[in-house]
């Protein structure tokens, strides 16, 4: 009767009664290495323990539940014992303790990181010095993560505890948890910057420069020709030191993935085709008849083409290739591009063959050209100031307008409709520094247009619209400094940047790439600067 009744009260105390030097078999040695290092990692408390208790009686070696932390619990059991207890052994003062917040210790640390040598040779970005060649692994780590700060800034998520850790309120609110997390929100919102943009300010932040020649103030030749990939941020530039080269954009090493030479051949113009298999140019020959040539990107192999018209053209320029596949899926335009050759032709080019297969005609020798991305229509411009707009299928001439406000057009642009942007813009440059903006979201132009820009007094070169339609970047090369940011759809120009103190040049070629948010600017001293739009970058990332 004795031994049922001591059975009994042993159950009703939680279990069997454990042997001497049993000690910690409750839960076990290895549980309880777990259970600790969840309660300092995630600053939790063992499921169904109230905060604030004591431990339960410890006597002949059993090991309770305790109504504390159970590294609390540890510590008590560790000096029942008689051993010296470390500061390392409560790690819970502080992970939960009061104040511990970003400035807490590293829960564990690799002693093997101080013999580690990691060879710096390829990693310029975290020498301190050039005759620096290895550091070790605790050097390593502090400039990586001194690297990543500079680069991306300070993130609040890696820093603060989590809401509620530490406090009475965690078991008993009924209000969904915010996990700290580096991923974008889902939810579109002002701080994430995803969502329309605002007019008269972008945040835009100053990326490593693309170089031409590494170490040199100058390049070998104007920039002529700058592009983004169309599904990637591989980016081409040429010009009149007759060379084609690649770079991969990550706004920290933009490394040059290629180079490719045109003998006698100095680039004017160079584009990727729609699906950015390839790369046409034209330039200066000083043959019979006007050339081009295509390179393949992926196999770099050039090949030469002269097309053939019954009209021989001396000179083509105002190489224009038809709308983005991404945008336009299905449009004639995709497998097309064009040309302006001599007296008013506009020569249209199959993109497989690279030779024409009609030949327009207008009344003035053209000056700009762009394929319409919602239709698929040729939209043109002479120096007479006419714009027009031609179908592709039949060659017919659907409109002619005469651009009143002008007295000269430079460029065209064209927008499709979008989430953000209402309506489908023609932007027309002209060469008194005017940016006028046009509806052509109907089947007719109007007469006057709805809305002119008139920020710059000189000829505009570049007009080019980021593939969202939000934002218009145009330039004039007549003039140092002469580049404006618009805001599409309000036709605001964009206040704060740039400034007095942007070291642009005179900019020859600007592009927008298609994701990550970057911009990047030729000039006449052959440098290709790069810039990034944050609200482009985090649109891109949803």
């Amino acid at each position: 009767k004795a031994k049922a009744k001591a059975k009994a009260k042993a159950k009703a105390k939680g279990g069997p009664k454990k042997q001497k030097g049993a000690k910690g078999s409750g839960l076990g040695a290895e549980s309880l290495g777990t259970a600790e290092l969840e309660a300092i990692v995630f600053g939790k408390t063992l499921s169904g323990v109230p905060r604030g208790g004591k431990l339960a009686d410890e006597a002949d070696g059993e090991v309770g539940l305790s109504s504390r932390p159970l590294v609390d619990g540890q510590k008590k059991r560790r000096k029942k014992d008689g051993g010296e207890v470390a500061k390392a052994a409560s790690p819970s003062e502080d992970a939960l303790g009061e104040g511990a917040g970003a400035a807490g210790k590293a829960a564990w640390a690799d002693p093997d990181d101080a013999e580690l040598e990691v060879d710096l040779g390829r990693l310029k970005a975290l020498q301190r010095k050039d005759s620096e060649k290895k550091v070790n692994g605790e050097e390593y780590e502090r400039r990586l993560r001194a690297h990543f700060v500079k680069v991306h800034g300070n993130h609040r998520w890696a820093e603060e505890r989590p809401k509620g850790v530490g406090g009475p309120e965690d078991s008993d609110s009924d209000e969904e948890e915010e996990i700290p997390t580096s991923a974008k929100l889902v939810v579109g919102s002002e701080s994430t910057g995803v969502g329309a943009l605002k007019p008269n300010f972008c945040d835009i932040t100053r990326r490593k420069e693309v170089e031409i020649t590494p170490g040199a103030k100058k390049g070998p030749a104007v920039i002529k020709a700058l592009q983004f990939h169309p599904t990637s941020e591989l980016l081409l530039t040429a010009g009149y030191d007759k060379r084609l080269r690649f770079f991969a954009v990550d706004g920290e090493e933009n490394p040059k993935v290629s180079s490719h030479f045109f003998k006698k051949f100095p680039i004017t113009e160079a584009s990727f085709t729609p699906d950015g298999d390839q790369v046409v140019l034209i330039g200066l020959s000083h043959q019979i008849g006007a050339q081009i040539w295509s390179l393949d990107v992926r196999t770099g192999v050039p090949s030469g083409v002269r097309p053939q018209t019954a009209q021989v053209h001396q000179k083509f320029h105002g190489l224009t290739m038809g709308p983005n596949t991404a945008d336009s899926p299905g449009a004639k335009g995709n497998r097309l591009f064009s040309l302006l050759g001599d007296s008013g032709a506009v020569v249209v080019c199959d993109m497989v063959t690279k030779h024409p297969i009609r030949t327009l005609h207008m009344a003035a020798p053209g000056t700009a050209a762009v394929f319409s991305p919602t239709r698929d229509t040729l939209w043109t411009a002479d120096k007479e100031c006419n714009l027009y707009e031609w179908d592709l299928g039949s060659g017919r001439c659907l409109q002619r307008t005469k651009e009143a406000w002008a007295t000269g057009i430079s460029t065209l642009a064209i927008c499709r409709e979008g989430p953000y942007s209402p309506k489908s813009i023609l932007a027309v440059g002209t060469s008194t520094g005017n940016v006028d903006f046009y509806d052509a979201s109907g089947p007719k132009l109007s007469k006057e247009p709805y809305k002119s820009i008139d920020n710059l007094t000189t000829s505009i070169d570049t007009l080019r619209f980021h593939h969202s339609g939000e934002m218009l970047a145009y330039s004039s090369r007549f003039m140092k400094d002469s580049l404006k940011l618009v805001h599409a759809s309000s036709g605001t120009v964009i206040a704060n940047w740039p400034t007095d103190k942007t070291p642009l040049g005179k900019v020859t070629a600007v592009d927008f790439s298609r994701r990550a948010g970057y911009l990047a600017i030729g000039n006449e001293r052959g440098r290709v600067l790069l810039y990034q739009l944050t609200h482009f970058e985090r649109q891109a990332g949803r």
